[in-house]
């Protein structure tokens, strides 16, 4: 190493650079201070140096087949969540002839989950009562509907529309009792599918020899598995030939929506018999996720998700091998699934720790070299989209597809930029597919298997990410596996934790949201999603012509923000869908002692394709419940006070600079910048010395809102003298910008209403200012 650094030196005609050396420069460039200054910490606590050497990294580094991608390159992947069948499979069929390799179908989770009968998010009773009432209507006419012939698509929209009228108390509720501000209802939409109709209906499209398809389908996996067989076999396309997985993550729907309808004994035991028919009959399928995204959208920090994700793996190879898999079947089974946010350096160092730890861990369990490979897909953050600017999604989108393309994934999926808003549009899903392609295809990221291997930074944090997320296995070990955990609701309290350290770090601007908390003018391009809709609905519209750029978004689906009908309304229109007439309100509690116990494939797929449904397939109960976590946006904060301030007209606010241009600069700035974050329209003025012109521009200006800015050593003699001048004007609220220290309860007493400084909370500033107009209004 010396004689290649002292070679370099020669060539390049520079003197040597020693690390004193640059803490040198450094520390002076810091101003005398210490370049511990430069040091970023984690959520996890981890100290991440600006400046790491081969000394710091030492033998750390892994190497394969810890950090071995399974295939060369990525799977481009798209995920659908359409709540019809045969929605979903044609935009599936659409996708996969222009560019797109995988389809992932994601089912409503409650459907997932087994759960036959809803509770609202924020728990039983009043609120309850007249959602379940709109499922229980719901169900009566799926029954009425399956008797007269009428397909499962028509079935399950007439529910959605009847629960969405009835449920709306019930939302209202679940979206004031999750976990923070931005959290959201426990099941989210996805496709219902009821039968081996539907299952037809989603693949009708898709060439099922050559694309890989994904279903996850929760606890149902089984039957809808025996239901794609059937599919194939009418096809005259091979089980051999089928690539992909029929699968799903009891643990992480149990972490989603709070429930699963049976035991997890029963869990396993059909996850067993499916990874048994798949390894005899077709070995392209996995038959096992483990599935982490519930921890990153409830905002469990990154050494947190990959020791959920670790700790359901082992959950998922004790279970199978008490059930009578073998224990590389089980760990051959298993398809791991990643969220990937906004933090490239430390997002990728996670991706390729989880991979890293997960061969180790495997290992010790006694998995051979094939099932210590970890078979990742990563999705892009839903947690970091915002419906405010959609088309920012689109850079999001293309920065988390290059960590987990960097990061070894086997298969990426990427949101469109308007999945926010609603049911993405075809322009939406083609941007995300075309932005994979250009990266794979035309930037060459997936042509080496670690690219970040030998960066130094990379590999100092993926080492310190590993034994913090081992940390935190051990511990939830300790707790007596996740299960467990879930039941005591440790893993609960922690990601909770987590979350809110970050959410205040959202509210107060450390973890900027661009479009949302920051930069926040009106978004530019056409209108996409259900603002399109908004726009084609408002009076004086006119009609849209198929070019019409604000048509291309036109949704079907509500947006997250538009909860009418929700989660709890989805849900029960999922539920009543994958239930007949036999199968009791609530799995449970009900006793289950003349429930038939399907236990092969062949029997699972004959009584499932000769039509018994979902609803004929159940297991024994009571299920498991447990406290659920709370998922949501980060955005969805700041995109509930922009509306808000726009239902109040945007109304605005004047800045009143008091002093001289060079003195107030700074903080116009910051306020200019401030205000319409919370939907308001700045006004300026120029700046001044004088009391009364001051007062007089405010007047003139039209505004309620009156913003001081000024330096902290004019404030405590101007304000005392400038606030009453500005309420004679017209202002119905003070605010001063900045929060001098030994000054701001005087000034309050003075007519100061609400501060706003660097540091504070944004949310509840804006929110004052909002309040107190309301109650001026």
């Amino acid at each position: 190493m010396a004689d290649d650094d002292a070679t370099r030196d020669s060539l390049c005609g520079f003197p040597p650079v020693t690390l004193a050396d640059w803490r040198e420069l450094a520390t002076r460039e810091l101003g005398g201070a210490s370049t511990q200054k430069l040091v970023a910490r984690t959520p996890e606590g981890l100290e991440l140096a600006p400046l790491v050497t081969a000394e710091d990294v030492g033998a750390a580094v892994p190497r394969a087949p810890l950090l071995a991608r399974s295939r060369r390159g990525w799977a481009v992947a798209q995920e659908y969540r359409q709540t019809r069948a045969h929605a979903a499979g044609a935009a599936a069929a659409d996708d996969l002839s222009h560019g797109t390799e995988a389809a992932w179908f994601v089912l409503d989770e409650a459907v997932a989950a087994g759960v036959a009968s809803g509770r609202a998010a924020a728990g039983e009773g009043a609120a309850g009562g007249d959602a379940d009432s709109g499922r229980a209507e719901a169900a009566a006419s799926e029954r009425e509907v399956a008797k007269s012939g009428r397909t499962a698509a028509t079935e399950v929209a007439a529910g959605e529309r009847e629960v969405a009228k009835r449920g709306r108390t019930a939302v209202a509720a679940s979206e004031g009792a999750g976990v923070g501000r931005g959290s959201e209802g426990r099941a989210r939409a996805g496709v219902v599918v009821g039968d081996a109709a539907d299952v037809a209906a989603l693949l009708a499209g898709v060439d099922l020899a050559r694309a890989e398809v994904v279903i996850d389908a929760g606890v149902r996996a089984l039957p809808v598995a025996a239901a794609l067989a059937a599919e194939a076999e009418r096809r005259n396309v091979a089980p051999g030939q089928l690539r992909g997985a029929v699968a799903g993550d009891p643990l992480a729907l149990l972490l989603a929506v709070g429930e699963i309808g049976w035991s997890i004994e029963h869990v396993y035991q059909d996850m067993a018999e499916l990874t048994g028919w798949a390894r005899a009959t077709a070995p392209g399928l996995r038959t096992a996720l483990v599935d982490a995204t519930a921890w990153h959208e409830a905002g469990a920090s990154a050494a947190d998700e990959i020791a959920g994700a670790l700790a359901v793996a082992l959950e998922h190879l004790r279970g199978l091998v008490r059930a009578g898999a073998t224990i590389d079947a089980a760990a051959e089974a298993l398809l791991f699934v990643l969220a990937v946010g906004r933090d490239l350096p430390l997002e990728l160092a996670k991706l390729r720790a989880a991979r890293s730890l997960w061969a180790r861990v495997a290992a010790a369990c006694g998995v051979g070299p094939e099932g210590q490979v970890m078979r990742l897909h990563a999705r892009a953050s839903r947690r970091e989209l915002s419906n405010l600017d959609p088309w920012v999604n689109l850079i999001r989108a293309t920065t988390e597809g290059v960590t987990a393309a960097l990061g070894g994934a086997d298969s990426v999926a990427l949101p469109a930029l308007d999945e926010a808003l609603g049911e993405p549009s075809p322009l939406g899903r083609r941007l995300a597919r075309n932005t994979q392609l250009l990266l794979r295809d035309e930037s060459h990221l997936g042509a080496v298997q670690d690219p970040a291997g030998g960066s130094y930074s990379i590999e100092r944090t993926t080492e310190a990410l590993a034994r913090a997320a081992w940390d935190r296995l051990q511990a939830i070990e300790r707790e007596g596996g996740l299960l467990a955990s879930l039941r005591a609701g440790a893993v609960q309290e922690r990601a909770a934790a987590a979350a809110r350290a970050q959410e205040q770090a959202v509210a107060t601007l450390r973890l900027p949201i661009v479009g949302a908390s920051r930069y926040a003018a009106r978004p530019m391009g056409p209108r996409l999603g259900a603002q399109a809709e908004r726009d084609a609905a408002a009076p004086g519209a006119g009609e849209r012509g198929a070019g019409d750029p604000g048509s291309a978004g036109r949704s079907t689906r509500p947006s997250e923000g538009e909860a009418a009908v929700g989660d709890a309304g989805r849900a029960g229109a999922s539920r009543s869908a994958g239930r007949d007439a036999a199968v009791p309100e609530d799995l449970s509690h009900a006793p289950w002692p003349d429930v038939h116990a399907l236990r092969s494939m062949s029997e699972v797929q004959a009584k499932f394709v000769a039509g018994r449904g979902l609803g004929g397939f159940v297991r024994p109960g009571p299920g498991e419940r447990v406290t659920p976590l709370g998922r949501g946006r980060l955005a969805a904060p700041f995109e509930a006070l922009r509306a808000r301030g726009e239902a109040l007209g945007s109304p605005k606010v004047a800045l009143v600079p008091f002093g001289t241009a060079s003195e107030v600069r700074p903080r116009v700035e910051y306020a200019r910048a401030y205000f319409p974050v919370g939907g308001f329209e700045v006004v300026e003025a120029e700046a001044t010395e004088e009391l009364q012109v001051a007062a007089a521009r405010f007047a003139n200006s039209g505004a309620r809102v009156a913003v001081i800015c000024g330096t902290d050593a004019r404030y405590a003699t101007a304000v005392p003298e400038l606030v009453p001048g500005l309420k004679a004007a017209g202002a119905r609220v003070i605010v001063l910008a900045g929060r001098p220290k030994d000054q701001w309860e005087a000034l309050a007493a003075a007519g100061v209403d609400v501060f706003i400084a660097a540091g504070a909370d944004v949310l509840a500033a804006l929110g004052a200012v909002q309040q107190r107009l309301e109650v001026h209004a």
